[in-house]
């Protein structure tokens, strides 16, 4: 039986997923996937929602489906947009910010533009992130300022908290880790502008980042 199209989602998995992922001899066996945000260390992928867990789409599935590479893309958008749509938001964590999606689709949230658009609207700087795990992402303005506790705390100090914090995340998914880099969102899309344990650099080219205002939250 052919899989029903429409329960195609965007999954976002660590580059080593297709090395444990076995295709057999043929390249139409092996699942569809592209690089996101350079050499961040992540892949874009499409999974089929089966009742008992997901199932990697490949190239042969394509073809059964009559899919090109674009229309695959533009469908899995789609159905995340609907599935997540009325989750969608975000939770102040007073240093930074976390993405709520639900159902663990919180890293496939970095392939919706408009999303990031919206929140990084009112950002002094860049909109920078990290993605330690498929259902973590944290996010910050890079030229925030806060008053806590009669203390003024910097950009720096809110962003060491963020790495220190997502690194933690990343060891505890093991496996299922994500990335270990801090990444801005630009008009040019997702930039990489450090790591956990090297970011200082990521503050340094920080700019208001163009904000097209009305912007739907999802698209």
């Amino acid at each position: 039986m052919k899989p029903n199209p429409p329960r195609i989602y965007p999954r976002i998995k660590h580059v080593s997923f297709l090395d444990t992922v076995q295709g057999g001899n043929r390249e139409a066996q092996t699942p569809v996937a592209h690089p996101l945000a350079g050499d961040a260390g992540l892949l874009v992928t499409y999974a089929i929602d089966e009742p008992a867990q997901p199932v990697p789409l490949t190239q042969e599935h394509m073809d059964e489906l009559g899919l090109n590479a674009q229309k695959l893309h533009e469908l899995a958008m789609e159905n995340l947009i609907r599935k997540t749509g009325p989750k969608l938001g975000a939770q102040d964590l007073v240093m930074y910010q976390a993405l709520v999606a639900g159902d663990g689709f919180e890293a496939s949230t970095l392939l919706l533009p408009g999303l990031w658009e919206t929140l990084a609207e009112g950002f002094e700087g860049e909109l920078l992130a990290v993605v330690p795990s498929r259902n973590t992402v944290y996010f910050m303005d890079g030229g925030a300022k806060r008053q806590l506790a009669g203390q003024q705390l910097t950009a720096r100090t809110m962003l060491d908290l963020m790495c220190a914090t997502a690194a933690d995340i990343k060891v505890q998914a093991r496996e299922h880790g994500l990335s270990d880099k801090v990444m801005a969102f630009t008009p040019d899309g997702w930039q990489i502008r450090g790591s956990f344990e090297d970011h200082a650099s990521a503050l340094g080219g920080s700019s208001p980042h163009a904000i097209t205002h009305g912007q739907n939250l999802s698209k």
